[in-house]
């Protein structure tokens, strides 16, 4: 018996959300794959400011969202972007220490071409569900949410 938040959880549940989680990433990051060829952190970038209506975050803002990313490993996704007109990277004009991410018009028609693309993958994948499994896939989605909401 395991306790977790005060609930008492035998230990094979845990371990069944533990099996689940491990293979279900993969199959996430082949629904990425076949949607668009940006790797996950690219698409979590342009991700960050089409879906909080922003055009532009500091570098700053993107390492504390993508922690553990290393510096260098941002360094590197955001020059692809870059590279591929996705984004511009500018210098702060009140703090020129500072380097604000731009996404770019290409960078905003990219990300919702791959949500529609991605969209169109899993209905295509979900629709030999009933409507009782469709509801329980939503609801566990909505309590994984909540639960690492806090991460």
């Amino acid at each position: 018996m395991v306790i977790i938040g005060g609930v008492k959880l035998k230990e094979d549940s845990l371990e069944a959300v533990f099996t689940g989680m491990r293979r279900v990433r993969p199959a996430f990051r082949k629904l990425f794959t076949l949607a668009s060829d940006l790797s996950d952190v690219e698409i979590v970038i342009l991700g960050k400011m089409v879906e909080r209506g922003v055009d532009e975050v500091s570098i700053r803002e993107l390492f504390d969202d993508l922690s553990p990313i290393r510096p260098s490993k941002l360094t590197q996704v955001t020059n692809r972007l870059e590279a591929r007109g996705l984004i511009r990277k500018e210098r702060d004009l009140r703090d020129r220490r500072r380097i604000k991410v731009v996404i770019t018009s290409q960078g905003r028609g990219e990300y919702e071409g791959l949500q529609e693309k991605m969209r169109s993958i899993l209905y295509g994948a979900i629709q030999g569900l009933g409507e009782e499994e469709l509801e329980i896939l939503a609801r566990s989605l909505e309590i994984w949410e909540k639960a690492l909401k806090e991460l």
